[in-house]
């Protein structure tokens, strides 16, 4: 009978699968290998860009004093800097992180930018992606550069933009002057909050016609 036996046949097949299995399973092997093999040559690429990147997050975090909290997220397959800026004008946060391509070959550097309430436009995000065994330590170097003046840029327009300073301007409640809480002449605690004034002159009259002793 022609292709052999029905009992031939049915072997065959059953032997297929089992080659079929084999060489998925040795695929797979080769797979994990690669992928772990990629895994090392990222956490030596990332010990080895310590030296780039680090200098400039210390930089970047001394031009801001107290106004920035930066920090470190470490995994096997990730790098994370999350710098906070304290202003009463927004939140500010700003993430760079490193990471491993899905099949380990490449390095992938990520940056977002998180502006809360958002008046304004400004870069909020971008990648920048080289084989693992291509470092290219100068590109990184101009890429994060990019994005931390990019960030300053975006934190100076915010300090300038007039819908933050509506938010963060205050009036005397005598002269109806309005102006930012730092250029405040003086101020006073009252029912709970805290009453801001142009002058001591309005404060007195403050003072006198809500009857608080002085």
């Amino acid at each position: 009978m022609a292709g052999g036996s029905l009992a031939d046949r049915i072997k065959a097949e059953f032997e297929a699968r089992d080659a079929r299995q084999k060489a998925a399973e040795a695929d797979r092997a080769k797979s994990v290998q690669a992928r772990e093999a990629g895994i090392d040559r990222y956490k030596k690429a990332c010990e080895e860009l310590k030296a780039v990147w680090g200098p400039k997050f210390q930089e970047f975090a001394k031009q801001f004093g107290d106004k920035i909290k930066i920090t470190p997220v470490l995994s096997p397959e990730q790098r994370e800097a999350r710098c906070t800026f304290m202003t009463d004008l927004a939140t500010m946060t700003l993430t760079i992180g490193a990471s491993v391509s899905p099949d380990a070959t490449k390095l992938v550097l990520d940056h977002n930018l998180l502006i809360v309430p958002n008046y304004f436009d400004y870069e909020r995000s971008s990648r920048l992606e080289m084989s693992l065994d291509k470092i290219d330590k100068n590109a990184v170097g101009t890429w994060l550069d990019d994005r931390l003046v990019s960030c300053v840029k975006a934190y100076l327009s915010m300090q300038d933009n007039e819908y933050y300073l509506r938010r963060a301007l205050v009036e005397d409640p005598i002269t109806k002057a309005r102006f930012l809480k730092e250029d405040a002449a003086t101020t006073l605690e009252h029912k709970g909050n805290k009453v801001y004034f142009a002058s001591e002159d309005s404060k007195k009259e403050y003072m006198k016609k809500h009857e608080i002793a002085g």
